[in-house]
């Protein structure tokens, strides 16, 4: 067995969570003060030629990280809201408890490791207890009607897997019209998305917003929606996972929040969250493509604006660890906001200091791409260009959804906001222009 590194967790108690790629342990976090944890590396993994780190705010090193640092990218591998607290309430854990939580879920989360609770590891307590097996269409249709199930109602297994978010969610693999779940230490190929009692028709507006962005040329993974349940839901395909020679493997990725080792609770700018500039100074400083990846990121804000979504927090923005190194993840999370009532209206980052997208003009993107040293210009000219091929990717858009359904009602919603806001936009243009 190795040994890890000393550093932080000198004099700590025993591990509470050991972390693992693949089969190789990367290292131990500790807790601190009975909830916080620390991190450390094993000395082998640093000694192994193809060691990387857990995040860019966790680079790799002997000596280990406080809970200042080190609890902010274990927390954000959890789910939020309602999600968390119905699966906290079916494990019979406190739903502040990060600790158990990632104990009990962390074998499948976003990117490249697995969590491994320490009483896992010496007492083998859910070892082998999930096994391979195709869901269930009374477990798909209750989900779908906005009453998740978890694996312990049904089939008598802990949910092993963990997915930031508050909606409810599954990870799952896709073979054929087939939704398997994987077994302990299987990697997962898609997650399923699904409505909520709160929030219906949340899919068919995820689907029709992620397949817009698409059709305006932002790098985004791709959906499909699902109708064989009584309410459709929507497929993600994930990015953080590769076919290689018919084995999945985990790429990692880690979202901003964890880039800059902030709670979950800070993703949104007003809560003291990264800024817009901050994060595409970030960007530009560690991507292995900061041209492309810059001139990406202000389409997607851009993108936000236009669609109607105000929700493009720190969390919605990755990461993507390639051979190479760091860039871009493909954008996920494009819902329009802007018809679902009820739902704050102003955006998650403010462009150069505005929160309302019915008064951005060019000169705040402008400012936003000379912040990041782009030249300005480029931005008016990305803002022309979505604006004058809109109307022909919505249609694309539409006939995408239309393949599925013929009618839902959030297509009049949506279609209504994102006009909306595109006029708005043009306006603005209009004014700015000589």
């Amino acid at each position: 067995m190795s040994r890890a590194g000393t550093g932080a967790s000198r004099g700590m108690n025993e591990a509470a969570l050991w972390v693992y790629y693949e089969d190789r342990r990367v290292g131990r976090a500790d807790l601190h003060d009975g909830d916080r944890l620390s991190f450390v590396y094993d000395s082998d993994w640093l000694a192994h030629g193809g060691a990387f780190a857990l995040s860019q705010s966790l680079p790799l090193r002997e000596r280990g990280f406080g809970p200042e640092v080190a609890h902010a990218f274990f927390e954000n591998l959890l789910p939020e809201g309602g999600a968390r607290e119905m699966i906290a309430a079916q494990l019979g854990i406190s739903v502040e408890n990060d600790v158990a939580l990632l104990a009990a879920l962390g074998e499948e989360t976003a990117g490249a490791f697995r969590i491994v609770g320490a009483e896992t590891q010496t007492k083998q307590r859910f070892a082998n207890a999930r096994v391979r097996r195709i869901l269930t269409t009374s477990e798909l249709e209750r989900w779908a009607d906005g009453e998740p199930v978890g694996w312990a109602e049904e089939s008598g297994e802990p949910p092993r897997l963990s997915l930031a978010g508050a909606q409810h969610k599954m990870a799952c693999i896709r073979e054929g019209d087939h939704y398997v779940v994987p077994a302990s230490h299987e990697a997962s190929t898609h997650i399923l998305k699904f409505d909520s009692l709160r929030f219906r028709h949340l899919s068919v507006n995820e689907f029709l917003t992620m397949r817009f962005a698409a059709a305006l040329g932002l790098p985004v993974c791709h959906v499909d929606l699902d109708v064989g349940a009584s309410t459709p839901f929507l497929v993600v395909e994930r990015y953080d996972r590769r076919d290689l020679d018919g084995a999945t493997v985990r790429l990692h990725q880690e979202d901003f929040c964890q880039v800059f080792a902030l709670s979950r609770h800070r993703k949104y700018q007003s809560e003291g969250g990264p800024t817009l500039l901050e994060i595409g100074r970030r960007l530009g400083e560690v991507s292995t493509q900061a041209a492309k990846d810059l001139v990406n990121l202000l389409r997607w804000v851009m993108f936000n604006a236009l669609s109607g979504n105000a929700d493009g927090h720190a969390k919605n923005l990755s990461l993507l660890y390639g051979a190479r190194g760091p860039c871009l993840a493909p954008f996920y999370d494009l819902v329009c906001t802007r018809a679902i009532e009820g739902v704050h209206t102003g955006l998650a980052m403010a462009v150069d200091g505005e929160v309302n997208a019915d008064r951005l003009r060019p000169r705040h993107f402008e400012a936003l791409a000379e912040g990041w040293d782009m030249r300005p210009a480029l931005a008016t000219r990305e803002l022309e260009r979505l604006l004058g091929q809109r109307k022909r990717a919505w249609e694309t858009a539409l006939a995408a959804l239309h393949e599925h359904v013929e009618y839902s009602p959030a297509v009049e919603r949506v279609e209504r906001a994102m006009e909306q806001r595109a006029r708005a936009l043009e306006n603005n243009l209009r004014q700015d222009r000589p």
